[in-house]
């Protein structure tokens, strides 16, 4: 009778189980009796939250299509669009964070006749763009503020440790450069191993070295990469402005994009927590404080709006799967 199943399905079934037991669990502990509340006190401005970050998605979608070469030709940004959303809400409620998101964001694009390969590839390559155009907006956003009125009131929060932070993000960026202009030879596979700790070493292996070789031929697409996703971190950090000038909070514009920029790199920490639960309530009372915004349960009413957003495009991310998985799937390597 042959293998009832394969080791390949029985991996994405226990990835399956993984998601929606996350999903679950990030149900039962948000107060959606609370979130509903809050999102009666804003009413029809809670439409503006959600259309900003639509519009930053867009871009962030944007910013993974350049990255797909000649292959972008067979997916349009639509459909894209709705296999990043996918992958984003995988990537939220998964152990693994972005690593089981981006995998399946290339095995899903397979469905629109682009080979997996190439899919890893611009994958890698967009995860690289983004990582540093948003450490380059959060170290230009911790410049301005320690050159503020409110370095006195962060200091007395973190210490110098602020100072210590920035600085292994800024090696930590400029290492990521010296890497990619750095011209090394091509990995060579072993044909002869075929364990799986061989092909997952020789398929990293080929990934680093297809994101080097983007960089080094393609680097106008690399930096057009860069730039939409900068305007995708900047546009997402609109959410924060908006949440606290509906709260009938005080406050500019850099300050949202001081808080979204801090609370990701806090998130970043608890990536394996399904929804990172608790971690971004943590970080968006300690934040908001550390800039000066601690008024009441400020701190709650943001975070269950930032958990409604949250539920929504998870909702959406769910529709979208049920819709691709329709696809005839195309097998491509």
């Amino acid at each position: 009778m042959g293998k009832l199943i394969t080791s390949r399905q029985l991996i994405k079934a226990v990835f399956l189980l993984l998601i929606l037991t996350s999903m679950v669990i990030f149900v039962i502990h948000s107060d959606l009796s609370a979130l509903k509340k809050e999102l009666s006190t804003i009413g029809y401005r809670f439409i503006f939250i959600v259309f900003t970050t639509l519009v930053a998605y867009l871009f962030g979608t944007l910013a993974w299509w350049v990255c797909l070469g000649s292959s972008k030709k067979k997916i349009n940004i639509l459909e894209l669009f709705a296999v990043r959303q996918i992958g984003e809400t995988v990537g939220l409620f998964n152990p693994t964070s972005i690593i089981a998101g981006d995998l399946l964001k290339a095995e899903l694009i397979t469905r629109y006749d682009i080979p997996l390969q190439p899919g890893l590839s611009a994958v890698a390559i967009s995860r690289i763009t983004a990582i540093l155009s948003q450490l380059s907006i959060f170290l230009l956003a911790m410049i301005w503020l320690m050159l503020s009125p409110l370095k006195k009131e962060v200091m007395q929060y973190t210490g110098y440790a602020i100072y210590v932070v920035c600085v292994v993000l800024l090696l930590f960026v400029i290492l990521i450069f010296y890497w990619l202009v750095s011209t090394k030879i091509p990995p060579k596979n072993n044909p002869a191993d075929t364990s799986f700790v061989s092909k997952s070493k020789n398929q990293l292996q080929k990934l680093l070295w297809d994101t080097k070789d983007f960089y080094q031929q393609q680097n106008k697409v690399f930096w057009y990469s860069y730039l939409l996703f900068a305007i995708h971190w900047l546009i997402g950090s609109l959410e924060f402005y908006l949440i606290l000038k509906f709260l009938a909070v005080d406050v500019r514009v850099i300050h949202g994009l001081i808080l979204d920029m801090s609370v990701i790199l806090f998130k970043s920490a608890g990536a394996f927590i399904p929804g990172q639960l608790g971690v971004e309530e943590i970080s968006n009372k300690l934040l908001l404080s550390m800039i000066g915004i601690s008024g009441g349960s400020i701190w709650l009413s943001v975070s269950l709006l930032r958990r409604g957003r949250q539920v929504f495009w998870t909702a959406i991310g769910a529709i979208f799967y049920l819709c691709i998985k329709r696809k005839t799937v195309h097998v491509s390597i």
